[in-house]
């Protein structure tokens, strides 16, 4: 650990291993763009995608015959595998988290500074499960190269003067220099929630060598050598949260949810992060003052997006209208809360209703977009759909025609569902403790369920424990949480391959291998396991007979 502390001394980054050829130029999309994980980094014209090929129909894929259970036993080893090795892949510098191996048609061969902080995040938290020492040595090359591009002079500017608000750097760790939607705050916003569990975790240990790492790499640093990567990512975060910024799909200007709920739950954990005994110092309990106060400033701003009219989380709010979900609803919604507010009252059934009505609401709209969807909602049924970012959406992968669902919309849905089941499951264990069905609640409930066993009780009343429903209820999200692995075991590729999207007819489409795509897999499946012991315990059943590993 300590050379790795040493190596921080020096600025500049670590020599690529291996060569080669030149990734073809990321086409100019101007300031309204979109990434890998917005995912349209190189949204070639429309032209171009015009004279594209149509794309192959599937063989057929064994995967698809399998129980979903099956499936997903086979398909977390292969995630995991796969997203490691967008991690460092040969010709990039150690760190490097390349959104996807696709260098043309799309070429996503670059490192997105939000995309590479969602996908370490997964080793993070596996680290902090199981300590394994791969996946440490992995966040070391991870914080280093974070370190080196923050201290790039980027087309927004330097370290002290807004250079951290950059989107996307090259794989050797050089800063992007084309037209794109900058600046992106969310960037640092996730990294400091990646690299601030981390620093807790290794806080907590109480290992010397790791102590001294957070204290010299990540928070504060050392004078006169370089600030703490953490310490310049809060800083940014806490003088810029105010500034319209793009989206995280790259093409709208404004204030979005997304980014304010990002940058709040980050601030929070610097707060805590900079208080903590290991790191107290006059100077770190001042910043931690102030940390926490521009989080609290950022709260009332968060309430402002809820839609009650139209009955949704509006994505963005003071926007100029350049691309994007003119409709205002959007999976980044729910998507928001799984990266940044699993400690809010946004990921919590009894206090989530606007977030759950807002999925009930994309349901609705994706079912009629995508044929795929037919049947899947019809009377009774209810089941999962494909979901995409949003309905109007019409980047397609490869450039501007009809866009397909997305994999990482779906597993989306599915890890949010199951975070509520693990929040309702906890009631019999907390004395007094009640749902209230709010209006918003019972109305997204009744719709995106089918009727349950027993019903709902009345709106503005409260849900026990002991109440008949309760039990149907949780067994109901938990089935509609599967359904929506289910609809990516459907429309997988070969060798379980994620792509960014799948054609409205379910052939893989666009980048290949997107990380963020086996990133949101990973993690949705291990918030099944925990949704499982957690409903096993209701039911009575061994928490040992109810879930599997999600970690390979």
């Amino acid at each position: 650990m300590l050379d790795k502390v040493l190596r921080f001394a020096r600025l500049g980054p670590a020599p690529v291993h291996g060569k080669q050829s030149p990734p073809s130029a990321a086409p100019q999309a101007g300031q309204a763009s979109t990434s890998p994980a917005a995912p349209s980094a190189a949204k070639e014209d429309q032209s171009t995608a015009q004279s594209l090929p149509a794309p192959a129909k599937a063989t057929h894929n064994p995967l698809k015959d399998l129980s979903l259970e099956a499936f997903i036993e086979k398909q977390t080893p292969t995630a995991w595998k796969r997203l490691l090795a967008n991690i460092h892949p040969q010709g990039t510098s150690p760190g490097c988290v390349v959104a996807s191996p696709s260098r043309a048609l799309p070429n996503y061969w670059y490192q997105w500074t939000r995309d590479s902080a969602i996908c370490e995040r997964a080793l993070v938290e596996r680290f902090t499960r199981e300590s394994r020492a791969e996946d440490l040595r992995t966040l070391e090359e991870y914080v280093e190269a974070s370190r080196v591009m923050q201290h790039k002079q980027t087309v927004l500017g330097g370290f002290d003067d807004g250079g951290l608000g950059e989107v996307k750097y090259e794989v050797d760790c050089e800063p992007f220099t084309g037209d794109w939607g900058r600046p992106q705050a969310d960037g640092p916003g996730s990294r400091i929630l990646t690299l601030g569990t981390l620093a807790l975790h290794l806080l907590e240990s109480g290992d010397g060598d790791k102590v001294e790492y957070v204290k010299t790499v990540l928070y504060p640093g050392v004078t006169g050598e370089h600030t703490g990567v953490l310490r310049g990512d809060l800083d940014y975060v806490c003088s810029h949260w105010q500034m319209k910024g793009f989206d995280l799909w790259e093409e709208v200007s404004g204030l979005h949810f997304y980014t304010l709920l990002t940058l709040r739950s980050a601030l929070l954990l610097g707060a805590r992060l900079v208080s903590h005994p290991a790191l107290a110092t006059a100077d770190s309990l001042a910043a931690s003052t102030k940390y926490a106060a521009a989080a609290d400033a950022i709260t009332p701003q968060l309430a402002r997006f809820w839609d009650a009219e139209r009955g949704f989380v509006r994505v963005t709010l003071d926007h100029g209208k350049e691309e994007g979900a003119s409709s205002e609803l959007d999976i980044a919604v729910v998507l928001a809360v799984l990266h940044a507010g699993r400690s809010t009252g946004w990921a919590k059934l009894t206090t989530a209703d606007k977030v759950l009505a807002t999925l009930d609401k994309l349901v609705k709209a994706f079912y009629e977009t995508y044929p795929l969807n037919k049947g899947r909602r019809e009377g009774d049924k209810k089941e999962a759909v494909a979901l995409g970012r949003y309905p109007e959406d019409v980047y397609d992968g490869v450039g501007m025609s009809l866009a397909s669902p997305w994999y990482l919309a779906c597993a989306g849905a599915a890890e949010f569902l199951y975070v509520l089941v693990q929040d309702l499951a906890s009631l019999p264990s907390r004395p007094n403790a009640t749902f209230h069905l709010t209006p918003v609640a019972h109305t997204a409930l009744t719709s995106l369920l089918p009727p349950l066993s027993a019903p709902l009780p009345a709106p503005n009343t409260t849900l026990t424990a002991s109440h008949p429903a309760f039990v149907p209820l949780l067994h109901a999200l938990q089935h509609l949480a599967d359904g929506f692995l289910a609809v990516v075991q459907e429309y997988v590729g070969v060798d379980g391959c994620l792509s960014e999207q799948f054609e409205r007819d379910g052939v893989p489409r666009g980048s290949e291998d997107l990380s963020w795509s086996y990133a949101a897999w990973v993690s949705a499946v291990l918030e099944r396991n925990k949704g499982k012991e957690a409903v096993a315990r209701v039911d009575g059943v061994a928490p040992g007979e109810a879930g599997e590993a999600a970690s390979a």
